[in-house]
């Protein structure tokens, strides 16, 4: 009878342990797949918005408008959500089968010139930041009663200058 009290305790101690590592990996999955979707989604708005006529000058100059149109319809594709609202360079994502909290992404496009060489240089600063939304029944509990949010962030720097 003893052996079969201590058999249970191992296996409720264990869940105990085994799922907030299981959570974890699932937040570095995410991370990183919200991480390659904004890259990739910069990377396909940048080639589809760029100004091909101003690259003869070696200026790198975009398109904005169409720059957040195309990043916009990339991002739906890759993280399987739906544009809601953009207010400037805000933009809201809503996830299309609940597997994702609302996505905030923000965009700040600068357009400067290099002072040296008198090219045109266009920086995109692109965040974006979601409640992260548990999946084992443990922390949903701790969260609830807790009400503290984890948040998924991701940040990336897209720099495009011609170079001679």
């Amino acid at each position: 009878m003893k052996n079969i009290a201590i058999g249970i305790l191992m296996v409720i101690l264990l869940s105990v342990l085994v799922e907030p590592m299981v959570e974890i990996a699932n937040v570095m999955r995410e991370k990183i797949i919200l991480g390659t979707a904004l890259s990739n989604s910069c990377r396909a708005a940048k080639d589809r918005s760029l100004n091909y006529e101003k690259l003869r000058d070696r200026d790198a100059e975009i398109d904005e408008d169409l720059f957040i149109e195309y990043f916009i319809e990339a991002f739906e594709d890759a993280m399987n959500a739906t544009g809601e609202a953009v207010n400037g360079n805000i933009l809201t994502f809503v996830s299309n089968d609940g597997k994702y909290n609302t996505f905030t992404v923000t965009l700040d496009i600068v357009n400067s010139t290099d002072p040296s060489t008198d090219q045109s240089i266009t920086t995109v600063n692109v965040r974006a930041e979601s409640h992260y939304k548990f999946k084992t029944k443990y922390l949903k509990m701790a969260e609830s009663s807790s009400g503290t949010d984890y948040k998924l962030t991701s940040e990336r720097m897209l720099l495009m200058r011609v170079r001679n």
